[in-house]
């Protein structure tokens, strides 16, 4: 009786909210922004509201979001002028050198635990967006990156997954010790509970997945999971989905970008999410996308065509087209 108040209550709250983020996601790409006056004359931010607000109804520039993105990741504060930020830059890039030297002076002298840490590294990074000219460009600086992290942060220890949540700070940042720090920014503060192994974090979004998926699309719901089931069954699809924020349910770059500010702004961004709040955005994205192949998964005959539909690559590209 309780659960089935509790699943009510789902229903009748986040059913809106879902068409909001639907309608959100649909009308983020091709729209680009005005020139909203964002900094005061010495390059501090006038307002952070406003900037939050900016982010969030108007689709951002290469340019912007070199701008907006440090304010995004938290490694500027609103006051800092760009005196400020030149100063934070040059003892961001000593800082991190430091850092960086330590790691490579134990490959040099061959310690098995970094050299162990550091093939399996460079073997994701080689994996990560390759598709991507500019990405094929800096896996050098990714793989720093990544060592630097996990050497300095071993809790939880890396894994698969984690270099895919770096390739669009690099994009965006280039800088390499600007990258890492917020990286760093976006992990400590937001996702190292996901790929932690106890996996509470991740568990915690599947269970809310299904519960709001089934709520918000009994029909669909039932369509996807009728046949399946083990629960590990049930979840494997939208795993990697809730893991890495949707990230490689889209082709095109700048919707991949665009994507991640999204959910940034609603979880990172915020100083006073719970853990509730912080997976709902990644979860209605992954609602949406469900949405929008909506009639395509309910004409499928067999179980054999969902798993094409969910696993393949060919129908993955085909779904990426499918939200734009």
């Amino acid at each position: 009786m309780h659960s089935e108040l509790k699943h009510k209550q789902y229903h009748h709250g986040h059913r809106q909210i879902w068409k909001n983020i639907k309608d959100l996601l649909k009308s983020c790409f091709g729209f680009r922004s005005n020139n909203n006056r964002l900094f005061n004359k010495d390059g501090s931010l006038i307002d952070r509201n406003h900037l939050q607000t900016n982010i969030s109804n108007h689709k951002q520039s290469y340019k912007q979001r070199q701008q907006t993105w440090p304010y995004l990741l938290n490694i500027y504060s609103p006051s800092m002028t760009n005196y400020d930020k030149k100063i934070y830059q040059n003892q961001a890039q000593i800082r991190y050198n430091k850092l960086k030297r330590v790691w490579q002076e134990r490959i040099s002298r061959g310690d098995q635990f970094y050299l162990v840490l550091a093939d399996k590294i460079l073997r994701d990074v080689h994996r990560t967006d390759r598709h991507i000219k500019f990405i094929k460009k800096k896996k050098q600086i990714l793989f720093n990156i990544m060592m630097t992290y996990s050497v300095y942060h071993p809790y939880p220890c890396y894994s698969q997954g984690m270099s895919d949540m770096l390739t669009p700070i690099v994009y965006v940042f280039i800088d390499e010790s600007l990258s890492y720090f917020a990286y760093c920014s976006l992990m400590t503060r937001y996702m190292n509970l996901l790929f932690d192994q106890d996996q509470i974090e991740i568990n915690h979004r599947l269970y809310l997945f299904n519960l709001l998926f089934h709520s918000i699309d009994n029909e669909l719901w039932k369509k996807i999971y009728f046949n399946q089931k083990e629960e590990e069954e049930k979840n494997l699809f939208v795993y990697r989905w809730l893991l890495l924020d949707c990230k490689r349910e889209f082709y095109r770059f700048d919707d991949i970008l665009r994507v991640l500010e999204l959910i940034w702004i609603n979880s990172v961004y915020s100083l006073t999410i719970t853990n509730y709040n912080q997976s709902l955005f990644t979860i209605f994205v992954c609602i949406s996308i469900l949405q929008e192949d909506r009639m395509k998964i309910l004409s499928y005959s067999n179980e054999e065509d969902l798993h094409k539909y969910f696993y393949s690559s060919l129908s993955s590209k085909s779904r990426h087209r499918s939200t734009k």
